[in-house]
């Protein structure tokens, strides 16, 4: 068991990305990259649920930026996230 703190771990120099890069060749990580970005879009999880204001793509789509989700985008779902009340699971429904 070590005895240094995680948070150490990731302040060493370099950071977590040189060493994940270090690991995986570049190609794998943007493979991983496309994969999170197409799941997300499939399910229309995240930003991928709004329509993009930029590129005027519908809801599901990817944005024409590759490799990008346009910042309106990420606005549009914080701005609905934002007015959604959520309801907690322990609270009655009246009948």
């Amino acid at each position: 068991m070590t005895t240094i703190p995680p948070l150490a771990i990731l302040r060493r120099k370099g950071g977590a990305g040189s060493r994940i890069s270090a690991v995986l060749p570049h190609s794998a990580l943007d493979a991983m990259l496309d994969a999170a970005y197409e799941t997300n879009r499939r399910f229309r999880h995240g930003a991928f649920a709004e329509p993009c204001p930029t590129c005027h793509v519908s809801p599901g789509e990817l944005c024409l930026a590759r490799r990008s989700v346009h910042a309106a985008r990420r606005l549009a779902h914080r701005a609905r996230v934002a007015q959604t009340s959520v309801t907690p699971l322990t609270e009655a429904v009246p009948r």
